[in-house]
């Protein structure tokens, strides 16, 4: 009995030495998935996820929002996680991938009563579309987009994009989050909210794009993500994250 403080002791500095702390990144323009809410804060899907697994590990993680393009390219440098990424090819020579964390709708906006028939890339040829930067919307989108199908109007600001849609400076938006993050896209700005009657949801889907939490593989943080991968698991079985479709 008389070792039993010690021992207690012991287990305490055992888990405190046991857990992490690091930065993940993320989209500051990523409805649901994440978002800066109308105080600043980081919003979303990947700050639930996130602040259960805290809860669930003791681990603790700051979440850093910005724009995708510096997000992007400080995971490349390995200074932290990036979580809302999307599988490429090239992707997956450079980045350990957690099991898919959310199954974003990639769909096209338009303005209201200039809808046209879309039923796949091939339906963009010849018009200008705003999409954010540096993000990627599937193999045959971005191949689409490196043969010039389309014009790529690129602005990260998802206010921005809207606007010009608005204002007939573009022909569609290509916009991720579906009606439930259209709206919290345009309710985040008084103008867009005004005319929020202005934007149309083409029918079909542009595509599902699972993403994931990404480290660059320099960062050798694959028992991590094992951690990590069972905190989706649970938020999954418990109705905090939605089950996606792989």
């Amino acid at each position: 009995m008389k070792y039993s403080i010690p021992i207690l002791c012991m287990a305490l500095i055992a888990s405190v030495c046991a857990a992490v702390e690091l930065t993940i990144f993320a989209n500051e323009e990523y409805r649901p998935v994440s978002y800066k809410d109308q105080h600043g804060m980081a919003s979303g899907v990947a700050s639930e996820v996130i602040k259960r697994h805290e809860l669930r590990t003791g681990d603790k993680i700051k979440l850093e929002m910005s724009s995708w393009r510096r997000a992007y390219e400080l995971a490349l440098k390995g200074q932290g996680g990036i979580i809302g990424l999307s599988k490429t090819k090239e992707r997956l020579s450079l980045f350990d991938y957690s099991e898919p964390v959310y199954d974003v709708i990639v769909t096209v906006v338009v303005k209201k009563g200039k809808e046209f028939p879309f039923r796949s890339v091939h339906d963009l040829k010849g018009k200008l579309v705003g999409m954010t930067n540096g993000a990627s919307y599937g193999a045959e989108f971005n191949a689409a987009l490196e043969a010039h199908l389309f014009t790529a109007d690129f602005n990260y600001l998802s206010a921005a994009r809207f606007k010009k849609l608005l204002h007939d400076r573009v022909d569609c938006v290509v916009f991720g989050g579906g009606q439930q993050g259209l709206q919290q896209a345009l309710s985040s700005d008084p103008e867009l909210l005004a005319n929020q009657d202005q934007f149309v949801i083409l029918e079909h889907p542009l595509i599902y794009d699972p993403v994931y939490l990404g480290f660059h593989k320099s960062m050798n943080m694959k028992s991590f993500i094992n951690t990590f991968n069972k905190t989706i698991k649970e938020a999954k079985y418990t109705g905090i994250l939605p089950k996606t479709k792989n």
